[in-house]
């Protein structure tokens, strides 16, 4: 099920069923940011996630196994092995996106992560949503209200 909620001119989605794509989905033009984001974030699957890193995004952060080592160091292992994923907000602008995602880590605690995704405009990727780069947010003390 998906709720809708529209604050100002952001639209805010929440997805609380589990994503049904195939398990090897690249990126194609048909997805949405929102869609590229879940796909990441669903069991976090390194390989997967870095399918989905632009190809300027994958010159700071590749190879694969550079990429690993990030995911896994303290900022980002809570991607790893959530509970669960809750995407609070898209933002889109022309070619560029923002999707806020709150994470429920292994553990139990809420981290708010910011998905800076672009659409390609050339190459092997073209028009297709990649992310950029991932920021830790610090978390929001209502819940409600997210400004991204």
């Amino acid at each position: 099920m998906i709720r809708v909620v529209v604050v100002g001119l952001l639209l805010l989605t929440v997805r609380t069923s589990a994503l049904s794509e195939p398990l090897d989905l690249n990126p194609n033009p048909d997805l949405t940011p929102q869609q590229v984001v879940e796909f990441q974030l669903d069991a976090l699957r390194i390989e997967r996630s870095f399918r989905f890193a632009s190809p300027s995004n994958r010159l700071v952060t590749g190879p694969l196994s550079h990429f690993s080592e990030i995911v896994h160091s303290p900022g980002y292992s809570a991607l790893l092995g959530s509970q669960a994923t809750e995407v609070r907000g898209v933002a889109v602008q022309a070619d560029q996106a923002r999707v806020y995602v709150t994470v429920t880590s292994a553990n139990g605690s809420q981290l708010n992560f910011l998905f800076m995704l672009s659409r390609q405009g050339e190459g092997d990727y073209h028009d297709c949503w990649m992310t950029d780069s991932v920021m830790k947010l610090p978390s929001d003390d209502n819940g409600n209200q997210i400004a991204i």
